[in-house]
């Protein structure tokens, strides 16, 4: 199927965005992230509605991108915030949405701290967390996508030396092998996987933290499945994209402990956070890798050295994965050469 012409997406505006019948439509290409969804701002002079919307076109290549319809449904279900859909063309692949915003949680960390948004987005993945699959409605369960198991931790660990530590480490091939079949690996994916699991968001980490009006709002959550709520709070308070001081990731995770034992008597720990994070910085790791050089958008590349020092700052403190350090050491610089003809 071809690709959509901005003249059709203009003409579909008028008639699927409230208020938008008699307007004249702009649309701007937003390039971000590395996924295979392409998003439009469409901006209305002349309408009735709303100023701007987003508009989503995606694909049929990842199985979760039609399951973001229906992950809105479940975020709406718990109580989180989430944007209003106007239309979704299933047969066009083809979505217009409520525009949240330009401003995510990563762009006003660089400007000022605000740990109180940080508190806000905690809270949001709270009312996630304290659902269960089979809490949803029967239609909503069958649209998740598959819980975290033993398969898909050891997956994201495959992911990490396949993607990124045979690109990088100074570790010999035969070294990462053996390091990736050893035990510890195999038992901490066993060990996540046996513990009770709750709802997820699955990638909550700062530039999917929509800011709007002092409260925050959750994007691209269309991997929402079941998985420990550790993993959601690795994957926000170990953000490779912000630099969170170890006083601030204690601070937070300590404030997401008492808001659990004091709303509904959820537990997360200090143990099971370390692990999560191991797994979600090794997945991010092999995410940089695939994306950057793979795919070549070398602007992740960036992110390597951040996410390599959270690594190895949670192995350091927790004793995981002996020997996971030495494969952080890297052959050569993982950030792209500078252009010089800008």
């Amino acid at each position: 199927m071809l690709p959509p012409t901005d003249d059709y997406l203009r003409s579909e505006s008028c008639q699927y965005v409230p208020g938008w019948d008699a307007a004249l439509v702009r649309l701007d290409l937003i390039v971000k992230g590395g996924s295979d969804r392409y998003y439009y701002r469409a901006t209305a002079v002349g309408g009735t509605g709303p100023e701007t919307a987003i508009i989503m076109v995606y694909t049929d290549k990842r199985a979760d991108n039609p399951a973001f319809f229906s992950a809105t449904e479940v975020l709406r279900c718990c109580g989180a915030r989430t944007m209003e859909i106007y239309h979704h063309d299933a047969a066009q692949k083809i979505a217009w949405m409520e525009d949240l915003g330009r401003e995510d949680l990563w762009e006003r960390r660089q400007l000022d701290p605000v740990p109180a948004l940080y508190r806000d987005t905690l809270k949001q993945a709270a009312f996630l967390h304290r659902r269960t699959a089979a809490s949803l409605p029967d239609g909503l369960r069958e649209g998740l996508q598959p819980g975290f198991d033993s398969r898909l931790y050891q997956w994201e660990q495959g992911y990490f030396f396949d993607q990124f530590a045979s690109r990088f480490s100074t570790l010999e091939p035969a070294a990462l092998t053996e390091l990736r079949e050893s035990a510890p690996f195999v038992e901490m994916a066993d060990r996540l996987a046996a513990l009770p699991r709750t709802l997820v968001h699955r990638d909550f980490q700062s530039q999917n933290i929509i800011v709007r009006d002092g409260r925050t709002w959750m994007i691209d959550y269309q991997g929402v499945r079941e998985g420990r709520p550790e993993y959601d709070l690795a994957s926000l308070l170990y953000d490779p994209y912000v630099n969170l001081t170890a006083p601030e990731r204690a601070e937070l995770f300590a404030y997401y402990q008492n808001l659990r034992r004091e709303t509904d008597g959820g537990e997360v720990t200090a143990e099971v956070f370390s692990m999560a994070a191991c797994q979600r910085l090794m997945q991010a790791l092999g995410a940089y890798g695939k994306l950057g050089v793979a795919d070549g958008k070398t602007a992740f590349l960036r992110h390597i050295p951040g996410a390599v020092a959270n690594l190895q700052e949670v192995l350091a403190q927790s004793g995981l994965l002996p020997g996971l350090a030495e494969a952080l050491v890297l052959r050569h610089s993982p950030l792209p050469s500078p252009n010089p003809n800008p």
